[in-house]
């Protein structure tokens, strides 16, 4: 019959993260630890910014690739902190990161081509390289080496089918920031397989301990990777759908016809609240670098306390990715008996990779005390499970 849903549409099956989503979202009571944005709100002041570009009249259309004085700051912003040089033609705005990885994938790929992917990996990747006809190639990190990538098991997965391959440090879940001398590896297979790199640095404003270094800073990788960004964690604004995008202006400009398509520009007032948001908001995100570099230490400290559980103390991000094996269940089992006998809700391994069935990813964006809240919920149903 006619109107039947399309077969890619098969890719996008419900990930258990977002069937843990779901289900938390109907009980109460609940620690939830699945989320991962922070709950902090706004800084108050990038808010008022927004109510302020809506009284002096910046209701209209933007420009579909960003207004330019943001995609200056943004450019900006690159340059004194990290020292990366872009043009202001190498910048395209988009609604959330999400979007730009969608637009890359969906400009990039041609049926069949393979996209390498870190595993553990954040779960839409493989979701949306699906989508647009791409092959997803895990290459496992390894919880050993920090779950940082060998750039040997990168070269072994290459085909000549091979076209792309996704970074993203510091990762969500694993927490791991790729050192200096990894991604100098990764970078040499780049050139020598002419591999396009998206690399996701969502997270660079939380690193703690290492550097956080762009991977389009390495020599010759300007021309050939797309840094994802966004102000979701850094500047505490989820919900406001506002990300971006750096690279090549051979890539950008397909991106940003097909953004026009899709939603026709970013919301105007966002845009000059983000605007502000990279004018004034550092003091802010340094909060918030603080604030979850202690909790990611709590957690893991409280996780390692608890019988049958053993994680790393994550170098970034802020969540935490634990093994539960010793507990005699796989992640998807621990993480349901602990939202239904603790009411603390968590993400199985399984939904970042195929590889990691025995892990769980914690998102350490409650309070202190809630974490300890939340170990002392899970303790005695592990004691039941372990033998201490």
């Amino acid at each position: 019959m006619r109107g039947k849903v399309v077969s890619r549409f098969r890719c996008l099956e419900p990930s258990s993260m977002m069937k843990m989503f779901k289900e938390a979202s109907k009980r109460s009571g609940l620690i939830n630890l699945s989320l991962g944005e922070p709950d902090v709100p706004t800084d108050p002041s990038i808010v008022e910014a927004l109510r302020r570009a809506g009284l002096e009249g910046h209701t209209h259309y933007a420009p579909s690739s960003g207004i330019p004085e943001l995609r200056d700051a943004i450019r900006g912003y690159w340059s004194r902190t990290y020292g990366l040089e872009v043009s202001l033609e190498q910048v395209l705005v988009t609604n959330g990161g999400s979007q730009a990885c969608h637009l890359a994938f969906q400009v990039l790929l041609e049926p069949g081509d393979e996209v390498v992917l870190l595993e553990p990996y954040f779960t839409f990747y493989a979701q949306q390289v699906c989508y647009h006809g791409g092959v997803a190639v895990p290459v496992v990190c390894r919880e050993e080496n920090g779950f940082v990538p060998r750039v040997e098991d990168i070269e072994r997965a290459l085909t000549p089918r091979t076209k792309m391959l996704v970074l993203n440090s510091p990762c969500n879940p694993s927490g791991a920031v790729f050192d200096r001398r990894t991604l100098e590896g990764i970078a040499d297979l780049a050139e020598r397989h002419d591999l396009i790199v998206l690399s996701d640095e969502l997270y660079e404003s939380f690193v703690y301990e290492g550097e956080h270094i762009p991977f389009a800073s390495f020599p010759g990788m300007g021309r050939r990777t797309l840094t994802v960004g966004g102000f979701s964690k850094s500047f505490a604004m989820c919900g406001w759908r506002i990300g971006y995008v750096l690279g090549p202006e051979e890539i950008l400009r397909p991106m940003d016809l097909l953004a026009i398509v899709q939603t026709l520009c970013v919301n105007s007032l966002v845009q000059r609240a983000a605007l502000y948001a990279l004018e004034n908001g550092a003091p802010f995100t340094r909060r918030l670098h603080d604030l979850f570099r202690d909790r990611v230490r709590c957690a893991a400290e409280g996780l390692n306390g608890l019988p049958g559980l053993s994680c790393r103390v994550p170098k970034g991000s802020f969540y935490v990715f634990f093994d539960v094996s010793r507990t005699g269940l796989s992640g998807e089992d621990f993480a349901w008996r602990m939202l239904e006998e603790a009411g603390v809700v968590m993400v199985p391994g399984g939904a970042f990779g195929a590889s990691f069935p025995r892990h769980v990813r914690l998102a350490a964006t409650v309070p202190e005390d809630r974490l300890r809240e939340a170990f002392g919920r899970m303790k005695p149903v592990l004691e039941g499970l372990v033998r201490v």
